[in-house]
């Protein structure tokens, strides 16, 4: 029965996705992945005169644990997975309330989909890639093919423990909260002092160059035990109760003025205070991947000294930032305005404004990030990249996917003109403050092309159909 309610699963995940963009330009995303990684496994060669191929790899193996990480939140979608994720659409794992199916039984089968989800879409297209280039850029298949394991086993690591940690969250955020603080103040005060290397945490990092019975029983505690402890106190069925606010709309939206579309930014101050997790979302998608990668950079600016690891820093949150654009856009539909006089280009406006509210917490991340480096003296050309690339990379993402980044993303179309859009920019940013960080004070002037790309993208989405289920 767990079989069929798993396929199930996986044939209405495919049916939502190719109903809202297509089957060819869902089906062939994952093969844009594979051709992206084909041909950036090329380039691997050239890297090797500024990182080791050692290095190289501790970098791809944070970069799949920040992957499990950024999508192993699931302990903050009990009640959300089992009610009506996608609003005015029930899905299987609402049976539970009609069918004789226990809960904990059909988040199981919601969790393993997920992740044959994202293995499908992405991890498997970026091994085949990687391993497919491996003859041509002299590189050992069979240890390519071994080191590609390891990476999974990243992969599920980040997965589980994130998992784990939002299970918790669901049950007790004030705890979870106190707990990442004491441990992140502990980290920052005594990690000179630490009597082992950190890389050594990265278990499967280790057990590459050198496996272990211990290592692989270690590892395999690390990923099944959080993950059975998630689902097993999994937050799915909250007591019966009714909810009560009161009337908050009004208060907050004086206290944010300074907008004619104060209403609307209050309104995605409540969706996001009020939806199940959704400060858990902030926490587990945004804070948590920056703080890890913080984490790393601070080890790579000691291996390679010569790199600024904060202009790295600055460029990474940059991209992360614009998640919080997702976030405020996955709570809100804009089916619910349409009985209105509102277009979307307002509703868009208007989540553009809360982006920027919240990214006040990307700036004062930046600011400590800075201090603590000891790198202080770059903070202006930091801050100047920052600020270009959120800018730049949101106004690509509301101009091709407007209030559906989340959706529209997957569509191979919309994908490849965002990568391209986008790609280079990264490329050149990455090498020019690698080279010199000040040629970024530079970098502002583009976001004068960003206001234009912003003006048409309300054009285009105002003349938009809304989706419906």
């Amino acid at each position: 029965m767990t079989l069929e309610i798993l396929k199930a699963m996986i044939k209405e995940e495919w049916r939502l996705h190719t109903s809202l963009i297509g089957v060819r330009l869902f089906a062939f995303f994952p093969l844009l992945i594979f051709f992206i990684c084909f041909i950036a496994s090329f380039f691997l060669p050239y890297f090797r005169s500024i990182i080791t191929t050692s290095q190289m790899f501790l970098y791809a193996h944070y970069l799949l644990i920040l992957f499990g990480v950024r999508i192993g939140a699931f302990g903050l979608f009990g009640k959300e997975v089992m009610n009506r994720r996608f609003g005015q659409a029930s899905l299987i794992a609402y049976s539970s309330r009609t069918f004789p199916l226990s809960e904990r039984r059909l988040f199981l089968n919601f969790f393993v989909k997920d992740i044959i989800y994202y293995l499908f879409l992405w991890l498997i297209p970026i091994i085949l890639g990687f391993l497919i280039a491996t003859p041509f850029i002299g590189i050992n298949t069979v240890s390519a093919f071994f080191a590609c394991g390891t990476l999974f086993l990243s992969f599920l690591l980040g997965l589980s423990i994130v998992f784990f940690l939002s299970t918790l969250y669901a049950h007790s955020s004030k705890f979870l909260i106190l707990l990442l603080v004491v441990i992140g103040i502990t980290v920052l005060i005594f990690s000179k002092n630490l009597p082992f290397d950190i890389k050594t945490l990265v278990i499967p990092y280790s057990i590459f160059y050198q496996i272990t019975f211990k290592k692989i029983l270690l590892i395999t505690l690390l990923i099944i035990v959080p993950a059975a402890l998630s689902l097993f106190f999994i937050k799915v069925d909250y007591p019966e109760r009714k909810k009560q606010y009161k009337n908050s709309l009004i208060d907050i939206s004086n206290k944010i003025r300074f907008t004619v579309l104060a209403h609307y930014v209050a309104k995605d101050f409540l969706d996001l205070k009020r939806s199940e997790g959704g400060v858990g979302k902030i926490i587990f998608q945004f804070l948590f991947p920056v703080a890890l990668t913080w984490m790393f950079l601070s080890i790579f600016s000691e291996l390679i000294p010569s790199v600024k690891a904060i202009m790295i820093f600055s460029i990474f949150i940059g991209i992360v930032s614009s998640s919080i654009y997702n976030m405020l856009t996955a709570f809100d539909s804009f089916n619910s305005y349409m009985f209105l006089p509102v277009t979307v280009s307002t509703i868009i406006k208007s989540k553009l404004i809360s982006f920027l509210i919240f990214n006040i917490i990307s700036f004062v991340i930046l600011i400590i990030a800075s201090i603590s480096m000891n790198q202080l003296f770059y903070f202006l050309p930091a801050l100047f990249s920052f600020i270009t690339i959120s800018f730049y990379s949101l106004s690509m993402t509301v101009y091709f996917a407007g209030l559906h980044p989340s959706t529209f993303l997957y569509n191979l179309k919309i994908f490849s003109q965002y990568i391209v859009a986008v790609g280079p920019l990264l490329f050149i940013f990455t090498i020019a403050s690698i080279i010199n960080p000040f040629f970024m004070l530079i970098s502002p002037v583009l976001i004068l092309p960003s206001l234009y790309i912003l003006k048409k993208s309300y054009k285009k989405w105002d003349n938009w159909q809304p989706l419906g289920f």
